[in-house]
């Protein structure tokens, strides 16, 4: 018991320690600064509001059949149909998603079923071009799961370098104006971090539908999207030296 009370006692004492000591406590070393040098810690965070220019969707065809291979092979040839349209859009990546077959029961007849689906992905960052794409598709019988703006991370990368470098910029001149404050000559940052939060991507619509909407239309007008604004943050942290 005395053994570990002394222990307790160096640990709590060991800011008044050599380095070596506070260090097998647990403690942080104190900085060593020669006279007449003061060290400040400062943060800078820098927003900006930017507009979204990647339009996402999300569609899916499905299928209900007596005949599991019958209904695979619908599932197939409309997908197939669909890949084909989208690859004659250069500006739009277009890829497919979750494929699933399984057996359902009819609630309303008690009969047995197979019931089938393919997802479908399309970005761009043309919007006519995808919003046309889409109410072609949605004509070959695909359903429309979820439509919504975001921001491409190539501009999300480009925004927060930007931000990087003003927030820089700020704490610079912060340092500045606190060594003027103080009678210094100058400020040094040192130990510079960056809070770099990733931007949220848009989840996919979760797909829900009756059976009463098996059956789309003949004709039917292409969606229609409006994009939105996203705001990046970004926050730099840093020690600075103040020299006399």
């Amino acid at each position: 018991m005395r053994l570990v009370l002394f222990v307790f006692a160096v640990c709590v004492l060991s800011a008044a320690l050599p380095r070596d000591v506070a260090a097998q406590c647990g403690a942080a070393p104190m900085l060593d600064l020669p006279d007449g040098h003061v060290a400040m810690s400062f943060s800078a965070t820098e927003r900006r509001e930017v507009e979204q220019d990647l339009l996402v969707a999300s569609l899916s065809y499905i299928a209900t059949g007596r005949d599991s291979r019958a209904l695979q092979d619908e599932i197939n040839s409309a997908m197939k149909d669909a890949v084909a349209r989208a690859r004659k859009e250069q500006n739009i990546k277009a890829q497919t998603g979750t494929y699933q077959v399984y057996e359902m029961t009819d609630p309303r007849t008690g009969e047995k079923k197979w019931r089938g689906s393919q997802n479908m992905t399309l970005k761009s960052k043309d919007a006519d071009d995808i919003l046309d794409l889409v109410g072609d598709l949605q004509e070959m019988e695909l359903t429309m799961n979820g439509l919504s703006y975001t921001l491409d991370p190539e501009t999300a990368v480009s925004v927060k370098d930007s931000l990087m470098e003003a927030a820089l910029v700020q704490l610079q001149n912060r340092a500045d104006r606190a060594a003027k404050a103080l009678g210094k000559s100058s400020a040094e940052l040192r130990n510079v971090s960056i809070d770099n939060n990733d931007m949220p991507y848009p989840q996919s619509e979760m797909y829900a539908r009756s059976m009463a909407m098996e059956s789309i239309a003949a004709d039917i007008a292409a969606p229609v999207a409006e994009a939105g604004e996203t705001t990046i943050s970004l926050t730099v942290s840093a020690s600075a030296i103040l020299k006399p």
